[in-house]
């Protein structure tokens, strides 16, 4: 979901410019998550298969 200028979250897109993002990195690839999905990261992480790599294969929290 990223584009050239912007950072966006790997969840739904809004921007840095919009709400604060939290900077994650996983197999060596910087993401970004907003607050509001940091639960679907812990807990539902199959619902971001497509996302980013591996996110089939991890366990929810």
């Amino acid at each position: 979901m990223n584009n050239d200028d912007k950072k966006n979250c790997i969840a739904c897109g809004i921007t840095e410019e919009e709400v604060p993002l939290i900077v994650l990195t996983y197999k060596g690839e910087e993401m970004r998550i907003c607050p509001q999905h940091i639960p679907l990261l812990i807990h539902e992480p199959q619902k971001l298969v497509g996302k980013f790599e591996g996110a089939e294969n991890m366990t929810p929290g």
